[in-house]
């Protein structure tokens, strides 16, 4: 009986673990406004509390999530950070390894003007929408 006490805690354990780790990397990829086949992934869409920058996440192709199963001929999922007072933004690279990290400097990255040109309809959206975006503290 023992034992099953113990295993039926060991999967209850291990299934909050796993909902836990789901919810922190969880993906809404939403139609980039005036853009037929570019993506957006609307919960990593987030203002950095240290220089106000917006970081954001887009993709070619079709929302399949979750990043896992966005399949590579779709396209690449490109990260960016916008500077919406200047019309600047930072290329932070891509995602290839679906753990949505920046990598590190990434405030110091060369800013290059037209947001829309980088980020399309998906950095206006972000620009519009920065006051009701979460604050957070970025590494």
């Amino acid at each position: 009986m023992r034992r099953l006490g113990l295993c039926w805690l060991g999967a209850t354990v291990l299934g909050l673990a796993t909902a836990v780790a789901g919810a922190a990397l969880a993906e809404n990829w939403k139609p980039s406004p005036g853009e037929a086949k570019t993506f957006y992934d609307a919960d990593f869409m987030r203002v950095d509390q240290a220089s106000g920058l917006i970081v954001l996440r887009i993709a070619e192709g079709r929302p399949n999530g979750p990043y896992k199963a966005w399949p590579a001929s779709k396209g690449p999922i490109m990260v960016f950070a916008l500077d919406c007072a200047t019309d600047k933004w930072i290329d932070l690279g891509m995602d290839f390894t679906g753990d949505q990290g920046l990598p590190k400097g990434w405030r110091a990255g060369e800013k290059i003007e037209d947001i829309k040109g980088a980020a399309g309809g998906a950095g206006r959206v972000a620009c519009e929408t920065k006051d009701t975006l979460p604050k957070v503290a970025l590494p």
